[in-house]
């Protein structure tokens, strides 16, 4: 075979070797873009998984830390105090204590929806209240709560407090979920010896209904509840997980016996909640995909091969300059052109491409240094602003509390302004927070300035608290009110002002409003302002500059700020951002 190779001509070995490497490459992309489909097509399963159940916990999370509060607001309420410290259970100041219990029961059933019943249990008698949206009839409450509080388990590890799910209570196979809630003396220092009586709370609880619906079993795929020790909890049946020791922190995934488990703390609850999915389920929507991933790899190898041959015949000498004169350019030199001149008029075009390409590389190479150096700059200004902010506003803290021990009212609340506007600037190292923690920063910026400037500022917040989980870049709105003060307030007659927070959402964008009635600008100035907002410009200001900058660099060169003339006088500044919340 290598003999007869060697008696080939060029253009023969050529084609030869390249219709070989064209197969070879093909099936080495096939063989990895399959492996790579199928990695990515299972990770995007685990990951959606993942988050499903992150969302979850999350939300499961909430709702039981809801209904602690409802719990404990009842627990420590006057009203349940004194019932349960009641060694009566009938009579006439049995009727007014249970009657004031009932009015606040029938409250907590008016802000709870999903609330089915309360009981308030006395611990020192055989009274009890009953409130709920059925009769004790239908909700068996009498014969029912010995055995369900037997079956309950704790809600967390070493706790009192019990919760149960089931459908003990309720007929027709509704499954609720009951928490029990130990009543303690709030004025005994011992909780142990204080337990007065107990509270008794059921829910219609979506989420664990739907967890332990046959709907969200089916296929081999399942969801369910376990406690720190593994075991199922909330089932038909008793059953522990194999797999607990692989379960470590409060969240990931592994495999195990051709299933993928994916697993969530609950938050500080003692429970885990848990997804197995067996593991043909995450490929079953995707053999499709890979057979035409197959055939599309094919069929384009096919006709490369094909074009090549038709190509080399005809463009092997034209070819052979531009690949020559492509490595000079993958040795470094960049300034490698063609000469067109010197070129059949058939292969004149792309040599005038190449040197086209070439011309652009060096201008895109030269646009990138001079945006990383802009990028740099801003980088560096912005570090060198926040030179250790934990000393400064540590500093300041003790400042105040001196202030206050010397009864210095003044001093210290201009200087824990300060210190908070410092510790707002560092925000734990977040670049973009909430719009509600920028109007804290700015707020207390303005105690500062007003203190300093004998309160000539005025602000006006006309931002919707709908809007105050907006996502903003730190440090945007202090940079243009301080402008709106030292440019338009300061400078102009009586050297008083107002400065307007305004809103309006338009699409899927907002613009955030700032003006001032300050002495405002000439057009000619404005204009300037808006044309080069995007540059870096000394006499536009630092402080301007980098806002626009790291609002582009953060959401892209669409967003950023702007400026216009108000009427009769003053600026407004719009910041123009995606609307996320």
């Amino acid at each position: 075979m290598k003999t007869q190779i060697n008696t080939w001509n060029l253009k023969k070995k050529i084609i030869f070797f390249q219709t070989l490497m064209i197969a070879v490459t093909s099936m080495i992309i096939l063989v990895v873009s399959m492996t790579s489909a199928v990695y990515y097509m299972r990770e995007q399963a685990k990951e959606m998984a993942r988050g499903n159940l992150e969302t979850l916990a999350s939300n499961y999370n909430d709702t039981l830390l809801q209904y602690q509060k409802l719990a404990m607001a009842l627990v420590i309420s006057k009203s349940a105090q004194d019932y349960c410290k009641s060694s009566e259970s009938s009579g006439s100041q049995y009727e007014a204590l249970a009657e004031k219990l009932y009015d606040d029961m029938q409250n907590m059933l008016n802000m709870q929806g999903n609330m089915n019943f309360a009981v308030v249990m006395q611990g020192k008698a055989d009274g009890y209240v009953y409130k709920g949206n059925s009769s004790l009839l239908d909700t068996r409450f009498i014969s029912e709560y010995q055995k369900d509080y037997a079956g309950s388990i704790p809600m967390k590890k070493d706790s009192s407090i019990r919760m149960s799910f089931g459908e003990g209570y309720f007929k027709r196979s509704i499954h609720t979920l009951t928490i029990y809630h130990p009543i303690y003396s709030t004025s005994t220092s011992s909780v142990s010896n204080g337990e007065i009586g107990m509270l008794i709370l059921n829910f219609k609880d979506n989420m664990l209904d739907q967890l332990y619906s046959k709907e969200n079993q089916s296929g081999g795929q399942r969801n369910f509840l376990t406690d720190e020790a593994g075991n199922v909890i909330f089932q038909d049946k008793n059953e522990q997980v194999s797999y607990r020791e692989k379960m470590n922190g409060t969240t990931g995934s592994f495999q195990k016996s051709g299933k993928l488990i994916n697993y969530q703390k609950i938050g500080s609850w003692g429970y885990y909640l848990v997804d197995e999915i067996p593991a043909k389920e995450l490929y079953t929507g995707s053999f499709g995909i890979l057979l035409i991933l197959l055939l599309v790899i094919v069929g384009m190898m096919l006709f490369s091969i094909f074009t090549l041959r038709k190509m080399i015949m005809t463009f092997y000498q034209p070819m052979d300059r531009v690949l020559l004169a492509m490595d000079d350019v993958a040795e470094g030199r960049l300034e490698k052109r063609l000469d067109e001149d010197s070129i059949d008029a058939d292969s004149r075009k792309l040599a005038a491409c190449f040197n086209t390409m070439m011309d652009k590389i060096h201008m895109l190479l030269e646009q990138v240094k001079q945006e990383q150096h802009q990028l740099e700059q801003t980088r560096f200004n912005a570090l060198y602003s926040q030179i250790k902010p934990h000393f400064l506003y540590n500093t300041l803290d003790c400042i105040h509390w001196q202030a206050v021990t010397d009864g210095n009212r003044e001093i210290s609340v201009m200087v824990k302004a300060v210190a908070q506007y410092y510790r707002l600037c560092l925000s734990k190292g977040k670049e973009i927070i909430p719009l509600s923690q920028e109007l804290e920063h700015i707020n207390a910026y303005l105690i500062i300035q007003n203190m300093r400037y004998d309160n000539i500022i005025e602000l006006e917040n006309r931002i919707p608290e709908t809007y105050f989980n907006l996502k903003i870049p730190k440090m945007t709105l202090q940079p243009l009110i301080e402008n709106a003060i030292y440019h338009g307030i300061r400078v102009k007659e009586g050297k008083k002002g107002k400065i307007i927070l305004g809103i309006e959402e338009i699409e899927s964008a907002v613009n955030i409003l700032v003006s001032d009635d300050g002495a405002g600008m000439e057009e000619a100035k404005l204009q300037e302002m808006n044309l080069g907002i995007s540059e870096y410009n000394e006499k536009l200001g630092y402080g301007v500059g980098n806002v626009n900058k790291r609002i582009e660099l953060m959401f892209g060169s669409q967003y950023g700020i702007s400026f216009a003339q108000n009427e009769p006088e003053g600026i407004t500044v719009k910041i123009h951002l995606p609307a996320e919340r």
